[in-house]
Protein backbone atom coordinates (compact mmCIF):
# COMPACT_ATOMS: atom_id res chain seq x y z
CA UNK A 1 0.00 0.00 0.00
CA UNK A 2 2.78 2.59 0.74
CA UNK A 3 4.13 2.22 -2.82
CA UNK A 4 0.75 3.25 -4.29
CA UNK A 5 0.54 6.31 -2.04
CA UNK A 6 4.03 7.49 -3.13
CA UNK A 7 3.08 7.02 -6.81
CA UNK A 8 -0.07 9.13 -6.31
CA UNK A 9 1.91 11.87 -4.54
CA UNK A 10 4.50 11.97 -7.32
CA UNK A 11 1.76 12.07 -9.97
CA UNK A 12 -0.11 14.91 -8.22
CA UNK A 13 3.19 16.76 -7.72
CA UNK A 14 4.01 16.51 -11.45
CA UNK A 15 0.54 17.77 -12.38
CA UNK A 16 0.93 20.75 -10.03
CA UNK A 17 4.38 21.60 -11.41
CA UNK A 18 3.04 21.39 -14.98
CA UNK A 19 0.12 23.67 -14.03
CA UNK A 20 2.53 26.15 -12.43
CA UNK A 21 4.70 26.20 -15.58
CA UNK A 22 1.61 26.82 -17.74
CA UNK A 23 0.54 29.74 -15.52
CA UNK A 24 4.06 31.21 -15.55
CA UNK A 25 4.16 30.99 -19.34
CA UNK A 26 0.75 32.67 -19.64
CA UNK A 27 1.82 35.47 -17.31
CA UNK A 28 5.10 36.05 -19.17
CA UNK A 29 3.37 36.32 -22.56
CA UNK A 30 0.26 38.30 -21.52
CA UNK A 31 1.07 40.40 -18.47
CA UNK A 32 1.19 43.65 -20.48
CA UNK A 33 -2.52 43.36 -21.25
CA UNK A 34 -3.38 43.33 -17.53
CA UNK A 35 -1.29 46.32 -16.39
CA UNK A 36 -2.95 49.34 -14.80
CA UNK A 37 -1.24 51.60 -17.33
CA UNK A 38 -0.28 50.60 -20.89
CA UNK A 39 3.21 49.25 -21.53
CA UNK A 40 5.70 51.02 -23.79
CA UNK A 41 5.41 48.23 -26.36
CA UNK A 42 1.66 48.76 -26.68
CA UNK A 43 2.03 52.55 -26.97
CA UNK A 44 4.76 52.18 -29.58
CA UNK A 45 2.59 49.88 -31.73
CA UNK A 46 -0.49 52.16 -31.80
CA UNK A 47 0.05 55.58 -30.14
CA UNK A 48 -3.23 57.08 -31.42
CA UNK A 49 -5.38 54.59 -29.48
CA UNK A 50 -3.81 55.71 -26.17
CA UNK A 51 -4.14 59.46 -26.84
CA UNK A 52 -5.69 61.14 -23.78
CA UNK A 53 -5.23 58.16 -21.43
CA UNK A 54 -3.26 58.25 -18.19
CA UNK A 55 0.08 56.46 -18.38
CA UNK A 56 2.98 55.92 -15.99
CA UNK A 57 6.49 55.88 -17.42
CA UNK A 58 9.98 56.18 -16.09
CA UNK A 59 13.35 56.65 -17.65
CA UNK A 60 16.58 58.55 -17.88
CA UNK A 61 16.67 62.18 -19.02
CA UNK A 62 18.51 62.44 -22.34
CA UNK A 63 17.71 66.02 -23.49
CA UNK A 64 16.56 69.16 -21.70
CA UNK A 65 14.73 72.06 -23.36
CA UNK A 66 13.16 75.28 -22.08
CA UNK A 67 9.66 73.91 -21.49
CA UNK A 68 10.17 70.17 -21.84
CA UNK A 69 12.66 67.34 -21.57
CA UNK A 70 13.08 63.91 -23.12
CA UNK A 71 13.29 60.64 -21.21
CA UNK A 72 14.40 57.32 -22.65
CA UNK A 73 12.07 54.60 -21.35
CA UNK A 74 13.03 50.91 -21.45
CA UNK A 75 10.47 48.10 -21.27
CA UNK A 76 11.69 44.58 -22.07
CA UNK A 77 14.51 45.80 -24.35
CA UNK A 78 12.22 48.28 -26.17
CA UNK A 79 13.55 51.83 -26.12
CA UNK A 80 11.13 54.69 -26.60
CA UNK A 81 11.63 58.41 -26.10
CA UNK A 82 8.89 60.39 -24.37
CA UNK A 83 8.75 64.19 -24.34
CA UNK A 84 7.62 65.53 -20.95
CA UNK A 85 6.00 68.98 -21.11
CA UNK A 86 7.02 70.70 -17.88
CA UNK A 87 9.35 73.41 -16.66
CA UNK A 88 10.65 71.22 -13.83
CA UNK A 89 14.40 71.58 -13.41
CA UNK A 90 16.10 68.35 -14.48
CA UNK A 91 19.53 67.50 -15.86
CA UNK A 92 20.73 64.85 -18.31
CA UNK A 93 21.27 61.56 -16.47
CA UNK A 94 18.55 62.15 -13.87
CA UNK A 95 16.01 59.35 -13.43
CA UNK A 96 12.38 60.49 -13.74
CA UNK A 97 9.08 58.71 -12.99
CA UNK A 98 6.04 60.37 -14.60
CA UNK A 99 2.29 59.86 -14.20
CA UNK A 100 0.32 61.90 -16.71
CA UNK A 101 -1.83 62.20 -19.80
CA UNK A 102 -0.40 60.74 -23.00
CA UNK A 103 -0.57 62.80 -26.20
CA UNK A 104 0.24 61.08 -29.48
CA UNK A 105 2.84 60.37 -30.75
CA UNK A 106 5.16 60.60 -27.70
CA UNK A 107 4.20 63.50 -25.38
CA UNK A 108 3.21 63.26 -21.73
CA UNK A 109 1.50 66.07 -19.79
CA UNK A 110 2.56 65.21 -16.21
CA UNK A 111 0.22 65.15 -13.22
CA UNK A 112 2.80 63.73 -10.81
CA UNK A 113 6.53 63.41 -11.22
CA UNK A 114 9.43 62.06 -9.16
CA UNK A 115 12.95 63.18 -10.08
CA UNK A 116 15.98 61.33 -8.72
CA UNK A 117 19.20 63.24 -9.39
CA UNK A 118 22.06 61.34 -11.01
CA UNK A 119 24.20 62.09 -7.94
CA UNK A 120 21.79 60.08 -5.77
CA UNK A 121 22.34 57.07 -8.01
CA UNK A 122 26.10 57.17 -7.44
CA UNK A 123 25.72 57.79 -3.69
CA UNK A 124 24.11 54.34 -3.35
CA UNK A 125 27.44 52.78 -4.34
CA UNK A 126 29.43 55.06 -2.04
CA UNK A 127 27.24 54.13 0.96
CA UNK A 128 27.52 50.45 0.07
CA UNK A 129 31.32 50.67 -0.11
CA UNK A 130 31.49 52.36 3.31
CA UNK A 131 29.19 49.71 4.78
CA UNK A 132 31.32 46.94 3.28
CA UNK A 133 34.48 48.42 4.81
CA UNK A 134 32.85 48.58 8.25
CA UNK A 135 31.69 44.97 7.89
CA UNK A 136 35.17 43.75 6.90
CA UNK A 137 36.79 45.63 9.83
CA UNK A 138 34.26 44.20 12.30
CA UNK A 139 34.78 40.68 10.92
CA UNK A 140 38.59 40.75 11.05
CA UNK A 141 38.51 42.18 14.56
CA UNK A 142 37.12 38.87 15.81
CA UNK A 143 38.53 36.47 13.21
CA UNK A 144 41.85 35.92 11.47
CA UNK A 145 42.89 33.89 8.44
CA UNK A 146 45.24 30.96 8.98
CA UNK A 147 47.21 30.33 5.77
CA UNK A 148 48.39 26.85 6.88
CA UNK A 149 44.85 25.54 7.43
CA UNK A 150 43.29 27.82 4.79
CA UNK A 151 40.52 28.70 7.23
CA UNK A 152 39.23 31.55 9.36
CA UNK A 153 39.82 31.00 13.05
CA UNK A 154 38.66 33.05 16.04
CA UNK A 155 41.15 35.46 17.56
CA UNK A 156 42.23 34.72 21.11
CA UNK A 157 41.72 37.43 23.67
CA UNK A 158 45.23 38.79 24.36
CA UNK A 159 44.42 39.92 27.93
CA UNK A 160 43.63 36.38 29.20
CA UNK A 161 47.16 34.84 28.83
Amino acid sequence: MPIRINFIRVFIGLILVALLLCLCTYHYTNFEEHLEYPATKMIQQDPESYDGLTIAKGGTVTEVGESSFVIMSMDRDIRFDFVIDTKEEVYPGDVVEVLGIFRSPNRILPDKMIVTPAQSQTMVYVRSLIGLLILVLAFFRSWKFDCKQMAFIPRRNQTNK
